[in-house]
This record gives structure tokens, C-alpha cells and sequence, in this order.
């Protein structure tokens, strides 16, 4: 029986441009309160005998465009519900308005400074940070995560602890990488949850993380909250998550899990919707990115309900809040840099001095433009940037009137702490470091006309880089070319790209797009040469190398694909779509052994990733290791991979395995789906052969012959 070694699969695109046990009778005593002391020890005992614990982050999400905030132009009763029977704080803050760095923040209970994930150019959570998840499998719980973006895919680094990781694209998620492939609507991130908590062991206490990505742009809510919000269509998809976790809810209350449930709702960053000139996020730090709903609703009986806190608390504050509450002892709690907000679920008026920090990278590692900082306080809020500012938040919540001028010695004073705050944390800081690329691949690179590349340094502030406030119209012309190119309207997109070049000849973002433009409409030379001019002024960036490595592979050019490909991986270890792409080049050149190797490493970063499942099969099938070809091309088809050549290779493999006669059934779904495969045809001849129906096998020998006179003409001597 024969095989194709014909893996004619497609390289994926890159998508483009988001807690600790303390000992009640002391340490509780000492901050909390006996009362409160007496209320944690509740619910330790409600989690000893399955106290379940349930995170709840709405990405992009505003809180004051929720209705328990007091927006007045949407309706979210599941969320406001939840307000009722918890606490909410008016006053939470983000310490990174992206959606990656943000939750690192969220999960580990450190500082981007400290678990060194700053955007997402980098290489995501090294190893030394502990997440949140791995304490409570320590502590013997069913966990799981259920993700609706690519921003937070496991090779990020975040799918440690977590025994079930549900991320969010399928297999034919990178045939286009625009951003709209990259996510998933709320309902079937809600469904995968809700199908998990019916089925997961009842036996154990769980700890879930869902995450909904809807309030990200563009913002098209389902109907009817299109119809009902139009206008104002951010509060539609805000409405439509409600609407999804009053599904999440539905569910606990009926299996009387609700009141006994720790639940955590909370958002990693909010929107502009314009403000200070921005419309989306990550490029300023103002509090309409920034400031957060954050909602605590613990078991029945445990903490009151319906209360507020008014205090200034961070998202690095909820891993210590959430391990103090279920007072669990381990290791991760000596990571923390925030901290527990256990105290205020008792006492929501006590006084509190602290302050919150954020930052964003983004203007720095995507434009290179200047970073900026901020600390905020219960009155002032201060933003470091080249120049700097200074908001008195009781007098004007919007900050519009900047108070540096008039306040210097007030805004120098912040500028110290912020200084001295960022020294604190950042001494503990270990940045992963990656092993040194290897010679003959960095002599490949030059090859290529890459000559910027060398090692990836640690993240720096900068000295002298523009200030992002004066960059807020290219920032908008580069969001209208993305969104023209994802819209397939190449040509506008490229006019504004090369109308700005002139400006902006460092703006690396623009040759990253214009080869992305040139890319999807088959230029492939521009396209090498687009990321090429973006690489060399961005050594090291991951969108730009697999880019490149896409546009010369598409161009049959595989020996300067893979030295891309290899820098990507050695960046970024846990890079699926990398270790994909080369099992892919190795399986092209019929290197099958390394090309299984390749795939392994696919599916180990990203579990759910079908076309690596279908790569790994064939590559096994191709080695005549049978048995786990099957297992792993059935289980590609389980993940929503189906096409003629997986089902030629599950039929050789059964052919293989001693059943012909299920091969043949599956040799003519293959032809119904592709006529013209003159392989499976000829497989399907000689299945017919071994069965020792004669006549079958001659007529579709007859077939092959009248299509393909090369295969004729090879194997007639089998069927004379």
C-alpha cells in the first residue's frame, strides 16, 4: 500500500495589531480583625468540603459602563446581581492596560516588572512565575481555563496549573490572521465552560478561570443587542457578556453551587472610546483604560453583601486575596508583590493608604516610542512620560486639566515614589534568559539581508524616544490601515501606510503591515522584503519573523524559512506556530523524523491545535508507526480538521493495521471530497487488490490511469 509524502499543508499566520494561607489566630488577627478572622475561617471550612472558586474576567470592559457603576444606558442584571450579594470596589485599577500582561498581572500577584511580561512581544511568562492555578492543583482541585482570545493561547506561558486549557482558535483559525480569527464569541466560550462543569469530577472543589473577549474592538454584538444598542455598540457586546454569565450562573444555582462558590469578576483593562484622543487601548494611561469593575462575592453566609469600597486597590491584589480567603499554605505566596483585599470584605470604609501602579510598553516595543508609568493615589493621579502629568481625580475625574505646571513640587514628589517604587520591585526581577542563537542560523539570517538581528536585551525605558501624546495621529492612522487591512481593502491601507513612511522611517509597524497587505494578495517578493525592512528595524520581532518565514515558504524557498523559524522557536520555546511551521518544512522535505518532533512540540504548547494533530499522524503514518498515526489523525478530526488528505492517511493506516476493508469506505469519502487525488485512487485500488475483489481494483486502476499516466505507468505491473 502506498503513502503520499505530499504534506501539502499551509503555514499559519501570526495574528497582528491583551493568593496564601495565613494562620487565622495571628496574622488574620492582625489585619483583618477577629471578626473578619472568624468569617475566613468560614469559609475555609466551606472549602475544605468543596469550596469552589470561580474567576470571571470580561476583557476590555469599563466599569463605568456597568449597571451596578451606575451607567444608566445599559441593562446587565447577572452582573449587577452579583454586586448585590458581594462587595464591588469603584476603585480598582489595572497595572497594564493589555490584555496578556494584564492577567500575568492578575494570575501571579506580580508586577510586569518583575514577571517580565510587558506586552506581547516578548516571550510570555518565563518558568520561575508561579501562577495562581499551580497553587490550587498543589492543593488537590479540578482546574480549568476556558480563553476567548489568541492573546491568551497556552504558549504564552499561562496554562500552567490548569488541568484543562480551552483556548480559543481552530484549526483554519491562521489561514487569514486577521483579528477576527483570533477570538471567539462569548456563547461558545460559555458553552466549552458549561459542557466542562457538567462533566468535570464532582468529587473536588474546583478552581475555573472564563474569560470573555466581546467588549474588544470592533464591537458587533449578536442580536438583539445589535438592534437595542446600535449607536452605542460597545454597551451591546458589554450586555451580550452579561447576558452569557447569566448562563454561568443559571448553571451553579441550579446544581447549588452559587452560594457556596467563590466568585471574582473583574476586567483587565478598559477603553478610551476616544478620550485623550485614543480610541481602542494600551497606548496611554489614563483612567478610562485603567480603572477596572472588580466585584468579590463570597460564599453565603461568609462576608456581607451589597457593600462598597471606595479605597484604591490593583488586579495584582487578587491572587493574595483569593489564597487568603481559602487560606491555603504554599510556596506561591512568597511571590506576591500585591496585596490581600480580605479586609475590606468585612470593613469596606476602613482606611487604606495605597497606591496603584501601571505601566505600558506598548508605545515603546510596538512604536518605538517613549514608555510611560503611572501611580495613582486617592486624590492625585500622576503619569510619567517625557512630559510628565498630574490629575487631581476629585476635581476632575475626566483629567482633562493637567496640574504639572502649577504643582511641580507635588508632581516631583510622585515622580520620587514612582522611582523608588519601581526599583523596589524591579531588584527582584530575573528576565528569562534565552540560549545564544546558534552561528550558522545567525549566519543564514544575513543571508537574507537581515543584518539588525542580535540578542534580545532586557526591556528599558528609553532615553529621548517621543512622547506617546504626540503620536496619537500616526497611532490612528496605523489602527485605520489594520482595519482596512483586515477588511481586504489592501491598496487604501497601503496608500495611508506609505503616506505616513515618510514621517515615521523608524515606525517599524508600517513595513509589518504592508507585508502582511502584500502577503494575502500573493506579492511574495514585496512581502519578503516588507518583513525584512520591518525586522531590520525591529530586530528579534516574532510577527515580522513568521511573517517572513510564511512569504518565502509560500515562495518554495524553504532554506531561508527555516533559519526564521528557528530564531522564533529559540526566542520563545513555547512558540506553537513556529515548531508548526517547521514540522511542516521538515515533512516537505521528507524529513519525517524531525518533522515529528516538530509537531509534538506543536501540540504539547497548544493542545487543541488540529492541523498539528494532522501534521503529527501523517508524519507517524509516514514512518509506519500505525497505531499512533490513527490515534492522532482521529483525534485531528475530533478537533474539526477534515480534509482529503488526513482521511487518505487514516485510511493507510488502517489498510496497515489489517483492516482494508475500513480503508476502502474511507478511500471513497476521500475521492467524493477530491476526485482528482490520483494517490488515493491508487491506494484505493490496491485495497480493493488485497481484499482480492479484482475487478474493483482494476477499475479504479482504470481511473488512475486516465488521470495520471506517470502513476499508470509505475505501478501496472501491479495489476496486470
Amino acid at each position: 500500500m502506498l503513502s503520499s509524502s505530499e504534506c501539502k499543508q499551509r503555514m499559519r499566520p501570526a495574528a497582528i495589531t491583551s493568593p496564601a494561607r495565613i494562620v487565622c489566630s495571628f496574622l488574620m488577627a492582625l489585619f483583618l480583625g477577629a471578626e473578619c478572622c472568624d468569617r475566613a475561617q468560614a469559609l475555609a471550612a466551606d472549602s475544605g468540603s468543596g469550596g469552589h472558586v470561580l474567576l470571571i474576567t470580561v476583557d476590555t470592559l469599563r466599569a463605568d459602563h456597568l449597571g451596578c457603576y451606575g451607567y444608566q444606558r445599559i441593562k446587565t442584571p447577572n452582573i449587577d446581581q452579583l454586586a448585590v450579594d458581594g462587595v464591588r470596589f469603584n476603585r480598582a485599577y489595572a497595572q497594564v492596560p493589555l490584555t496578556l500582561p494584564s492577567h500575568a498581572v492578575i494570575l501571579t500577584g506580580t508586577y510586569p516588572m518583575y514577571n517580565t511580561v510587558r506586552d506581547f512581544t516578548g516571550v510570555g511568562l518565563p518558568p520561575s512565575v508561579g501562577i495562581l492555578s499551580e497553587a490550587f492543583e498543589r492543593h488537590g482541585y479540578v482546574t480549568a481555563a476556558f480563553v476567548s482570545s489568541l492573546v491568551l493561547d497556552s504558549f504564552w506561558g499561562l496554562r500552567r496549573g490548569f488541568q484543562t486549557y480551552d483556548s480559543v482558535v481552530n484549526a483554519e483559525s491562521f489561514e487569514t490572521g486577521t483579528r477576527q480569527n483570533a477570538d471567539r464569541v462569548a456563547k461558545e466560550t460559555v458553552d466549552r465552560f458549561l459542557s466542562w462543569y457538567a462533566s468535570r469530577p464532582t468529587e473536588k472543589p474546583f478552581f475555573a478561570w472564563l474569560h470573555l473577549y466581546d467588549p474588544h474592538s470592533p464591537y458587533r454584538p449578536p442580536e438583539p443587542y445589535f438592534s437595542q444598542y446600535f449607536g452605542h455598540l460597545y454597551d451591546g457586546e458589554i450586555a451580550y457578556c452579561d447576558d452569557q454569565i447569566g448562563r454561568v450562573f443559571t448553571a451553579l444555582k441550579r446544581t447549588g453551587l452559587y452560594d457556596r462558590t467563590l466568585i471574582i469578576f473583574l476586567s483587565d483593562h478598559g477603553e478610551s472610546l476616544g478620550e485623550h484622543g485614543e480610541d481602542e487601548h494600551g497606548l496611554f494611561l489614563y483612567s478610562a483604560t485603567l480603572r477596572v469593575p472588580l466585584i468579590v462575592k463570597a460564599p453565603r453566609g461568609v462576608m456581607p453583601g451589597g457593600r462598597k469600597v471606595d479605597a484604591v486597590v490593583s488586579t495584582i491584589d487578587i491572587s493574595p486575596t483569593v489564597l487568603q480567603l481559602v487560606r491555603f499554605t504554599d510556596p506561591l505566596t512568597k511571590q506576591f508583590q500585591g496585596n490581600s483585599l480580605a479586609s475590606f470584605l468585612n470593613d469596606p470604609e476602613r482606611r487604606d493608604d495605597r497606591m496603584a501602579y501601571a505601566e505600558t510598553f506598548y508605545p515603546k516595543n510596538s512604536f518605538g516610542w517613549s514608555p510611560l508609568r503611572a501611580l495613582i493615589g486617592a486624590r492625585h493621579f500622576y503619569i510619567d512620560a517625557p512630559r510628565p502629568e498630574l490629575y487631581d481625580m476629585a476635581k476632575d475625574p475626566g483629567q482633562t486639566t493637567d496640574l504639572r505646571a502649577e504643582r511641580s513640587a507635588e508632581t516631583n514628589v510622585f515622580k520620587a515614589r514612582l522611582n523608588h517604587f519601581v526599583r523596589q520591585y524591579t531588584t527582584r526581577a530575573t528576565p528569562p534568559a534565552g540560549s545564544p542563537v546558534p552561528a550558522d542560523t545567525l549566519e543564514k539570517l544575513r543571508s537574507l539581508g537581515y543584518l539588525a538581528y542580535k540578542a534580545p536585551a532586557g526591556t528599558g525605558d528609553g532615553v529621548n524616544l517621543p512622547d506617546p501624546k504626540d503620536k496619537i495621529k500616526t497611532h490612528r492612522v496605523i489602527l485605520r490601515a489594520t482595519v482596512l487591512s483586515e477588511t481586504g481593502r489592501f491598496a487604501e491601507s497601503d496608500r495611508l501606510l506609505r503616506e505616513l513612511a515618510p514621517a515615521e522611517p523608524k515606525l517599524y509597524a508600517i513595513p509589518l503591515i504592508l507585508g502582511e497587505n502584500a502577503f494575502r494578495e500573493g506579492r511574495l517578493k514585496e512581502a519578503q522584503r516588507q518583513f525584512l525592512a520591518c525586522l531590520n528595524l525591529s530586530p528579534a520581532f516574532s510577527p515580522a519573523l513568521i511573517g517572513a518565514a510564511r512569504a518565502y515558504h509560500a515562495d518554495h524557498q524553504n532554506e531561508k524559512v527555516k533559519p526564521l523559524l528557528q530564531l522564533a522557536l529559540q526566542q520563545n520555546s513555547h512558540n506553537f506556530l513556529a515548531s508548526y511551521a517547521l514540522g511542516v518544512v521538515a515533512s516537505e522535505e521528507k524529513n519525517y523524523v524531525q518533522a515529528t518532533s516538530y509537531f509534538q512540540a506543536s501540540v504539547r504548547d497548544r493542545p487543541n491545535f488540529a492541523q498539528a494533530y494532522e501534521g503529527l499522524g501523517i508524519a507517524q503514518a509516514e514512518t509506519h508507526k500505525y497505531r499512533e498515526a490513527l490515534s492522532n489523525l482521529e483525534h485531528a478530526r475530533t478537533l474539526g480538521a477534515f480534509n482529503a488528505v488526513l482521511l487518505n492517511y487514516q485510511a493507510f493506516a488502517l489498510s496497515n493495521l489489517g483492516n482494508p476493508r475500513k480503508a476502502v469506505e474511507l478511500y471513497l469519502r476521500v475521492l467524493e471530497l477530491k476526485p482528482d487525488y490520483a494517490l488515493a485512487r491508487l491506494n484505493l485500488a490496491m485495497a480493493y487488490r488485497e481484499l482480492g475483489e479484482r475487478e474493483n481494483a482494476l477499475r479504479q486502476f482504470g481511473k488512475l490511469c486516465d488521470s495520471d499516466s506517470q502513476l499508470c505507468e509505475q505501478f501496472k505491473g501491479s495489476f496486470q
